[in-house]
């Protein structure tokens, strides 16, 4: 099994570059479905990030 290890300092503008660059990789076969999972954890840690910066907008709004 390979390691597992992270991006760190990465901003959500860079990690949705990253995203984007991936739909015009031409890839086929075994790499076709790599490259698939990979932007589908890319597009759920987008999910996340987004989720969690409306999470801190609607605490700090209503804190106020």
């Amino acid at each position: 099994m390979d390691e597992l290890y992270t991006l760190e300092n990465l901003n959500l503008r860079e990690i949705k570059a990253l995203r984007k660059g991936l739909e015009y990789i031409q890839i086929s076969g075994v790499d076709a479905m790599f490259i698939g999972m990979l932007q589908a954890k890319l597009a759920q840690q987008i999910e996340q990030i987004e989720n969690h910066l409306e999470e801190n907008k609607n605490l700090t709004s209503t804190s106020k």
